[in-house]
């Protein structure tokens, strides 16, 4: 069996077991914590960021919609930077070599963390990819957005308008 077929299999499965237990990463709640590590090895710390409109993005190699969002989020990133928006990705592949080798073809100017393990996914209870946290300058979760289509583009953009306004 390919690997992008069992990590598709295992986030599903992780998916449905998830949302049988407890809630999650939901709006109105704080930021869980999670491990994940920048591509320098430094660790993922969300506390890092308040202050800022955070963008939290779980995606993989293997997904064609986590794929498509990128571009987009790039743009975002450049152009909402400087207003305080900060987008970290978190990279959900079991083969981390795999997914640095399509930054470096693919490169975008937002961080990307790395979550070989699935410790991010499970302190999210991410139910499916990509999966988007929109959070505000205190921390807190104000929007969560499953999948990414074209026309998801304005939706995001609004939403993250209306933060960096606040």
């Amino acid at each position: 069996m390919n690997k992008s077929y069992c990590s598709s299999v295992l986030i599903f499965v992780l998916g449905i077991a998830l949302s049988l237990n407890a809630v999650g990463a939901e709006v109105g709640q704080a930021l869980p914590s999670c491990a994940a590590s920048f591509a320098g090895k430094e660790p993922l710390d969300f506390s890092a960021y308040r202050g800022k409109v955070v963008l939290v993005d779980f995606w993989a190699t293997w997904c064609g919609p986590c794929l498509k969002s990128m571009p987009f989020f790039d743009r975002l990133f450049s152009q909402s930077q400087q207003r305080g928006l900060q987008i970290v990705a978190i990279n959900v592949d079991e083969d981390t070599e795999q997914a640095r080798q399509f930054i470096d073809q693919h490169p975008v100017s937002y961080p990307i963390a790395f979550d070989a393990e699935g410790a991010c996914p499970s302190a999210f209870q991410v139910k499916a990819m990509p999966s988007s946290y929109l959070v505000d300058k205190t921390g807190k979760i104000r929007y969560v957005h499953l999948g990414f289509r074209e026309e998801d583009q304005a939706v995001l953009s609004e939403k993250i308008a209306g933060l960096l306004a606040e």
